[in-house]
């Protein structure tokens, strides 16, 4: 088939490679200039393991994985240990992978095969599903016929909005905003990363190989602002981390400096089909469960691994190959989406009884494995 993707992060890219793989001829668009490398570090769990090795990029992953967050403790106002926290007895095998984003997005980008048609800087202005095909309308001024569009675009999906309708009525905000920000080279090697947490917010700075990153969580109602607008973004933070406490004002600060600043509210997308016609969702437009769930990646590979193999089995058949894809990929989805409300209260507890809580309860699990 001739198959449009929309949107070039893990769950883009993921599509691409593997409907690719089985045959299909792909034009990847993103509305970004590049490929964004920039932010946390991400975790590759469970059955999505398996699907990068059909892929054919496992080893690559695995040979640039990290341990990053096995080293991270939490601090008081003095910048004084008080607490060590690891994902790794969450992971949900012990060969999980966790990999720094500016390693994982030239792995993806390097799957691709040679001359795919990638634009940058490109989005979808009109979109007509005619039964037979879909007639699409590129704001680089092209357009085209596919037999697929694969909206692939994160929670914010122009793709879904043009398809299924506004926003609104698929996202539901948790209440709860991430920042994220590259700020430099990293500390020594072995240099733990440091957390410190205050009622309804959180901070830390977190050291990969390549640089350090100031990553942060706070609860907050819904704000009228431009999350793209560095100057509003950095004013809002002032505003919330205003304790002169541990590092707290001078990450902020260079927050305030960074070119890579990040910030989004936390959102989950709900939806009762992911597709329409010709028109297919996913990733996050379909189904994101929140950066607090850490398992949007695995969720975006294993969603495009399922599509892909779906519509090798049924490939005269869209509406079949559709419903077997959702039937596959959404208890992972239900898995991921229930388990971010406990993610919400441990990352960012809403009282100073919360917090003090949560801090003895992760000594005591500190503690029971020494």
């Amino acid at each position: 088939m001739k198959i449009l993707v929309t949107g070039a992060g893990v769950a883009g890219l993921s599509a691409t490679i593997t409907l690719q793989r089985r045959g299909h001829t792909v034009t990847l668009i993103e509305q970004a200039p590049v490929v964004r490398t920039t932010g946390s570090p991400i975790d590759v769990r469970g059955d999505a393991l398996d699907m990068v090795r059909e892929m054919g990029i496992y080893h690559e992953m695995r040979a640039a994985e990290i341990s990053m967050t096995v080293g991270t403790d939490y601090v008081d106002d003095d910048g004084k240990r008080i607490a060590g926290f690891s994902t790794r007895y969450a992971n949900d095998r012990p060969d999980d992978i966790e990999i720094p984003r500016p390693k994982l997005m030239p792995i993806l980008t390097g799957a691709l095969e040679e001359n795919t048609d990638v634009r940058f800087s490109t989005t979808v202005t009109e979109l007509s599903d005619n039964g037979d095909s879909v007639h699409v309308v590129l704001s680089d001024g092209t357009e085209d016929d596919y037999d697929l569009v694969v909206g692939a675009d994160g929670i914010h999906s122009w793709t879904r909005a043009l398809v299924f309708g506004p926003e609104e009525d698929y996202v539901n905000f948790l209440g709860v905003y991430v920042v994220l920000a590259p700020i430099g080279p990293p500390a020594p090697a072995g240099t733990p990363g440091q957390m410190h947490l205050a009622p309804g917010r959180m901070l830390s700075l977190l050291q990969t190989p390549d640089e350090e990153i100031v990553a942060g969580y706070f609860r907050s109602p819904k704000l009228d602002i431009n999350y793209r607008d560095p100057a509003a973004v950095h004013e809002v933070l002032r505003g919330v981390y205003q304790d002169d406490v541990w590092r707290i004002q001078e990450l902020v600060a260079r927050m305030g400096e960074s070119d890579g600043l990040y910030f989004d509210e936390c959102g989950q997308t709900k939806m009762p089909t992911w597709s329409k016609g010709r028109v297919v969702l996913v990733g996050d437009a379909a189904h994101c469960a929140a950066p607090l769930s850490g398992r949007g990646t695995s969720l975006a590979i294993s969603g495009s691994y399922f599509l892909a193999e779906a519509l090798e089995k049924h490939p005269d058949d869209l509406a079949a190959a559709f419903t077997e894809y959702e039937e596959r990929q959404r208890p992972y989805v239900d898995r991921a989406q229930a388990g971010v409300a406990g993610s919400i209260d441990r990352n960012v507890p809403a009282t100073a009884e919360a917090v003090t809580a949560y801090l003895q309860e992760v000594r005591e699990s500190e503690a029971s494995r020494q």
